[in-house]
C-alpha cells in the first residue's frame, strides 16, 4: 500500500511515513517534509454504525438504567469503532490531506492570556 503526499504529489510506501512525535502529533512526508494527516474515508459511518450497534446491543439486553445505558453505550462503542474502522480501510483505503491547523482550546488560551506580558517590548 502506498500514500500519495497531497503537496508534492509523489508515492511512497505506508512505512516510510514519518511520525517522530507519535500518531497524535502529526505525520510529515518524507519526501518533502511538509505535514500531512492520515484520513479515514469511512470514520462518520462507522462511528454511526457502531453506535447504533452499541445501542442496539444494549436495548437487546434490557439494561434500563440510564447510567447502566450510558456506560454500557461508551464501553461496546468504542472497541466496536475501532474494529470497524480497520474493517472499512480494506475497502478504502486511507489517504492524505493537507494538514489544517486546529483553533487554540480553552486551556491553552488561558495559560496564554496569563503569561507575564513583556514590559520593555522596545530595545533602547
Amino acid at each position: 500500500m502506498t500514500y500519495n503526499c497531497p503537496y508534492c504529489q509523489k508515492d511512497f510506501g505506508v512505512t516510510e511515513l514519518q511520525m517522530p512525535a507519535g500518531a497524535s502529533a502529526g505525520a510529515y512526508c518524507p519526501r518533502c517534509g511538509e505535514r500531512v494527516r492520515v484520513f479515514y474515508p469511512y470514520f462518520r459511518m462507522v462511528a454511526i454504525i457502531s453506535l447504533l450497534i452499541a445501542i442496539g446491543t444494549l436495548a437487546v439486553l434490557h439494561v434500563r438504567s440510564i447510567i447502566g445505558f450510558v456506560v454500557g453505550t461508551i464501553l461496546i462503542w468504542i472497541p466496536v469503532s475501532l474494529y470497524l474502522k480497520l474493517m472499512s480501510a480494506r475497502y478504502r483505503p486511507p489517504i492524505l490531506k493537507r494538514w489544517k491547523e486546529r483553533r487554540k482550546t480553552f486551556f491553552e488560551w488561558l495559560h496564554d492570556r496569563d503569561s507575564p506580558k513583556d514590559l520593555f517590548n522596545k530595545p533602547h
